[in-house]
């Protein structure tokens, strides 16, 4: 069982002793004053009042008295953690949320197509795609799986503005080329020379291109084969939809002949750098089939709540060996800020607020492929890092319990990424 790992290290204690190196001890040093809750990778919880000192973008350790030379900043009233990941959310959504529709297809047809068809535009991207990585920043998450715009230059252009943005964001070309309105079709030849530029130009540090491909209805099986060939090829990660709302199922099943996962699979985008959102449908011989695959999942209850799409079985899906994050999936989500997606992971399904705390965090890195880098504040690690205002004295479930159930965007005081503050109240 997975808690049965966890072990809680005292306050005045450090994380890990690290032989740290004598040139880390540069006056450039920062030591964030703070109470610190971190899992690690390994999923124990550590809870420590002290100080996060960083580094060159990175995290050199947590102890409980500064380092000589060190700069101290003062948040000692607040509670540090690791910086969200939120690993499903789309950028053209920004501006419809709370459009209400519980049928999925009609909520496309009806809200998200029309809207999407805006950002071909660059300059109406550029102005959205500000707004949106904003949100994100001032929502505590330092890194996203993000769909972008239907049009390659659109996409280039929101990718231009996520380098402003300081944040760490997967990014791709929402892909389709059938069932959905003509101005957004992206016929195979086109997708494979956009997905060979954009990938060439934006796969590097922060920034990644994903291959971006709708769902299997908007998709036909030579653009999903020929683009996923091309994601092998280029070691790319892929982001799509599977089993959402049962309509969704039946109709995959109406045109491919077969069920959803084994549709993708012949596709040839089932892979261990697969990420699917929602999940909700699956039959066991799918979940088989994803765990197999070493395929990974992103939960995202406050939009299946707010389609009426069901409830993902979470227990039933990780017994399979499946790694799992949560999304805030943007628009038909909400919520921008994970630690509210948090609270309906846990109304959804019967999780504990540290639980759910570890899929925004350490969870999500390890659905990206990035937990050796992201999800915790261990020494090595890039300072991604939140500042939250919530009362600092509780026990460490209680102050858990708080930020999931009482969590929201009005109580990030900052968010760090790569130890630079991208927003400050």
């Amino acid at each position: 069982m997975f808690f049965a790992d966890i072990y809680f290290v005292p306050f005045c204690s450090t994380l890990r002793n690290v032989e740290i190196p004598a040139f880390l001890s540069h006056p450039a040093m920062r030591a964030y004053r703070s109470r610190i809750i971190t899992y690690d990778f390994r999923g124990q919880i550590h809870d420590v009042q002290g100080y996060l000192h960083v580094k060159d973008g990175r995290v050199v350790g947590v102890e409980n008295s500064p380092r000589d030379g060190a700069e101290i900043v003062d948040y000692r009233d607040h509670v540090i953690i690791p910086g969200f990941v939120d690993t499903h959310v789309h950028l053209p959504q920004v501006n419809i949320r709370a459009r209400w529709k519980p049928n999925l297809l009609e909520w496309l047809e009806n809200y998200v197509f029309p809207e999407e068809t805006r950002f071909l535009d660059p300059e109406y991207t550029r102005r959205n795609a500000a707004r949106f990585f904003r949100n994100l920043a001032r929502s505590g998450t330092t890194t996203a799986m993000v769909y972008g715009p239907p049009s390659a230059k659109a996409t280039d252009t929101a990718f231009e503005v996520a380098v402003e943005s300081g944040l760490r964001i997967l990014m791709g070309q929402t892909l389709m080329d059938q069932n959905v309105p003509e101005e957004l079709i992206t016929p195979v030849e086109r997708a494979e020379k956009d997905v060979m530029e954009l990938a060439r130009k934006w796969n590097s540090g922060k920034l990644n291109y994903v291959l971006t491909l709708r769902f299997a209805p908007a998709c036909s099986m030579e653009l999903m084969r020929r683009t996923g060939d091309i994601a092998r090829e280029l070691g790319l990660g892929i982001q799509t939809h599977i089993s959402e709302q049962k309509d969704e199922v039946a109709l995959v099943r109406e045109m491919y002949g077969d069920d959803y996962a084994f549709v993708y699979d012949k596709a040839g985008v089932l892979t261990p750098k697969t990420v699917l959102a929602h999940a909700i449908h699956l039959s066991p011989e799918e979940m088989s089939l994803i765990s197999s695959r070493g395929s990974k999942i992103a939960h995202c209850p406050s939009s299946n709540f707010f389609l009426h799409s069901g409830r993902m079985p979470i227990h039933e899906i990780q017994s399979h060996g499946i790694d799992v994050g949560l999304g805030s999936d943007v628009a038909a989500g909400p919520y921008f800020c994970m630690m509210e997606v948090s609270r309906d992971a846990c109304y959804m399904n019967p999780i504990s607020p540290e639980r759910a705390f570890y899929l925004a965090t350490m969870g999500g890195a390890k659905v990206l492929g990035l937990e050796n880098s992201i999800g915790s504040l261990e020494p090595g690690r890039d300072a991604d890092f939140v500042v939250v205002d919530i009362d600092s004295t509780d026990s460490t479930m209680e102050v858990l319990s708080r930020l999931v159930f009482l969590g929201h965007a009005g109580r990030i005081v900052a968010t760090y990424s790569s130890g630079h503050a991208v927003w400050e109240r």
